[in-house]
């Protein structure tokens, strides 16, 4: 049966995070995501119809997200960089093993993880995320090369990627 639009919004308030970070994996740029959720938030309650049931509700939000998304690059005359459909593909699939799993499980785990970092990878993790600098700005402000930046980066994303898939295993979450 389809979904009505007050469950439309719930659904659209609950999993906010989770489509947020879809559309900033293909995008981003935090602003450019927020107004691309927008524009799908508005979609998804015009067509509520088209969508059966809360089980179908994340797919679809992800598919209208994705074609949104692709054409705002498109307007902003951008190249989705290293993103093309074949990434993206898979990138769905993996966010589908998601769709069970709350949003709040998820930034739980997401602190959990944060708190096992060492000070001077939580201080970058602040500085490239909280406070939204760049990777030559982060530099200047640490007295550090550029190249040791994102070098550490990367590392700390690898650290918390592991960290996230192995709070997932441990708690179950992701095992059905």
């Amino acid at each position: 049966m389809p979904l009505e639009r007050e469950t439309v919004l719930r659904l659209l308030l609950i999993e906010r995070t989770k489509i947020l970070a879809y559309l900033y994996a293909i995008l981003h740029d935090h602003q450019g995501a927020e107004d691309v959720l927008q524009d799908v938030s508005v979609l998804a309650l015009d067509r509520c119809t088209d969508i059966e049931d809360e089980r179908h509700f994340l797919g679809w939000v992800r598919k209208a997200a994705r074609f949104k998304a692709l054409h705002a690059l498109r307007q902003r005359r951008l190249q989705p960089v290293g993103l093309d459909d074949e990434v993206l593909d898979l990138l769905d699939a993996d966010w589908q093993t998601l769709d069970d799993t709350s949003p709040r499980d998820l930034v739980d785990r997401l602190r959990v993880c944060l708190d096992r970092l060492t000070p001077n990878a939580r201080r970058l993790v602040e500085l490239k995320y909280v406070e939204g600098l760049a990777g030559a700005t982060i530099a200047d402000r640490l007295g550090r090369h550029v190249r040791s930046v994102y070098t550490a980066l990367s590392r700390v994303h690898r650290a918390l990627s592991d960290c996230m898939a192995g709070a997932a295993i441990d708690k179950g979450m992701l095992d059905g």
